[in-house]
């Protein structure tokens, strides 16, 4: 058995003020043994005891308990970390790259698509088909950059890719060893989940020892799986602005390089041109998922939590009822009323409730997204599902997920429709109050005082609700007021995200410097 804060069980020490307590106390029973009777000292004692369980259960129970093994929910278990090195070198811009498709109309269409482009396609349709997995893009040139970290938000990813062109980046030739050098920087050594790189690219490398990347790859366990694209006959690269009556150029697609680096990681090398090739690389990352998820999830210790809070009840309400009195005549029908008693308050602490229990305690410890596993769970029972969407609700907003949360409380106030309009007006409150806040923050000032005038309905006696309308209705007629008080602040945005980008652009350039100055050779 382990524990998520062994430091609570010191909390035992509290046992021994009580253990010298009970000797005291003993010794006084014995002196006055003639004044009390079998039963009522054999009570008191049992009472005692079961007051003692309920503390000791107490204490494990908030220490948090784990043994055995079993499975992550999958929506929250992630087991493989994919990198997409993508080559954006002026080579990648020939469009000689091609799909087969059913017609030939669509094969024309494919056919003119630029090396990049395929490539991108590929990365952008494989996100789709292995959501379960985390995502992280590197991009390179002549020096390789990591441009988007590791992320659970496979949407940021797709967004990268759709904005990606060449002109991303300056420089000078291309350098492998040194894109898939900074792939390597995404991943985590703390992390179980299986490292893979997906370097996309036509394989041609005139900077840097690719050799000496892959077999670091090799050595640390990562897998390098190729996308190689372009055509083995290559085209002519544009002529370089620079030297303007420089020999024409062949640039052709390397596949003997992009077969050995994935050969030498343990991944596989797929031609980019083939009409499968999304399916291939989409069904390897699959299988390693797989794979590497029944490895990780056999060493998983579980909480149990709940069973020591359950036995914690059981030992609080004995210690209650065993010091009632019996009369001799009537003990069985008695023993059987307060049986039924003792059941009958086990079953209304329903299993819902103590899944809300146990989620509304890991949501003070900022736990959330454990917390989301409970509230889940908590869904299915009729009497904790109102509680259950809210405690969703504002554990997504906490997570910055606001449309979820809104989301969340609307179907926590569906759920409440079938209760009586004067139960549950504090949850009903809740839901609307929060949701105000929520329009109030994406300046939706008549969706919040909507959702405020709700609030009041359901508690008018509450004044952050009335001060929160008066706030929203004020904001409306300050909007009425300034027309063009929106496009002055959508053009002050574009205003500093042009510097942010100009100054970005400065950075990368001057990092590109030096290595443009060092390197004289071929520019793509």
């Amino acid at each position: 058995m382990i524990f998520d804060y062994p430091n609570i069980l010191f909390g035992f020490v509290v046992f021994v003020p009580l253990i010298i307590y009970d000797i005291a106390d003993s010794r006084k029973s014995a002196a006055g043994s003639k004044r009390l009777t079998g039963d009522l000292l054999k009570k008191s004692r049992a009472c005692a005891v079961f007051f003692r369980l309920f503390l000791a259960f107490s204490i494990i129970a908030l220490a948090g308990p784990r043994w055995g093994t079993g499975y992550a929910p999958a929506e929250y278990y992630r087991s493989l970390d994919v990198v997409f090195a993508i080559d954006i070198s002026r080579s990648m811009d020939i469009r000689d790259a091609s799909a087969a498709q059913s017609n030939s109309q669509d094969n024309r269409q494919n056919i003119s698509m630029s090396r990049l482009e395929r490539g991108l396609s590929a990365a952008r349709e494989t996100i789709a088909s292995v959501p379960g997995a985390r995502y992280a893009a590197a991009v390179g040139r002549s020096r390789g950059y990591l441009a988007i970290p590791l992320t659970y938000d496979n949407e940021a990813a797709l967004i990268f890719l759709e904005s990606l062109d060449g002109s991303s980046m300056t420089g000078r030739s291309t350098n492998l060893e040194s894109l898939v050098e900074a792939a390597c920087e995404a991943f985590q050594n703390t992390s179980a989940a299986r490292k893979v790189i997906v370097l996309i690219s036509d394989g041609e490398s005139h900077s840097g020892v690719f050799r000496n990347i892959v077999n670091h790859c090799a050595r640390e366990g990562i897998i390098i799986n190729t996308v190689a694209v372009g055509s083995d006959e290559g085209r002519q690269i544009s002529s370089q602005t620079d030297v303007p009556q420089s020999p024409p150029v062949i640039s052709a697609r390397d596949s003997v390089v992009m077969r050995s680096a994935a050969e030498r990681t343990g991944g596989i090398y797929i031609d980019g041109g083939r009409e499968d090739a999304v399916i291939v690389l989409s069904s390897h990352l699959l299988s390693l998922e797989k794979e590497t998820e029944a490895v990780n999830r056999k060493t998983e210790t579980k909480q149990r939590r709940t069973l020591f809070i359950i036995l914690a009840l059981i030992s609080f309400s004995a210690s209650k009822f065993v010091t009632r009195k019996f009369n001799r005549t009537s003990r069985l029908k008695n023993r059987t009323q307060h049986i039924f008693t003792l059941v009958l308050l086990l079953t209304s602490c329903s299993e819902g409730k103590l899944l809300l229990m146990e989620a509304n305690y890991l949501h003070s410890l900022n736990r959330f997204e454990e917390a989301i596993v409970p509230f889940m769970k908590a869904l299915d029972h009729e009497d904790a599902a109102p509680y259950a969407e809210y405690g969703l609700g504002l554990t997504h907003y906490l997570l910055d997920h606001e449309d979820a949360a809104l989301s969340r409380y609307n179907d926590s106030q569906k759920k409440l429709e079938a209760f009586p309009e004067n139960e549950h007006s504090e949850l009903r409150y809740r839901n609307f109050y929060n949701s105000g806040i929520i329009f109030f923050e994406k300046e939706d000032f008549r969706s919040a005082a909507n959702a405020f005038r709700e609030a009041l309905r359901a508690n008018p006696g509450k004044i952050d609700a009335k001060r929160n309308l008066e706030l929203s209705l004020l904001s409306i007629s300050m909007e009425q007021a300034e027309p063009n008080r929106t496009d002055s602040r959508q053009e002050q945005k574009e205003i500093l995200f042009d510097y942010l980008r100009d100054e970005e652009q400065k950075l990368w350039k001057s990092r590109e410097w030096t290595a443009e100055e060092e390197y004289a050779g071929s520019d793509y």
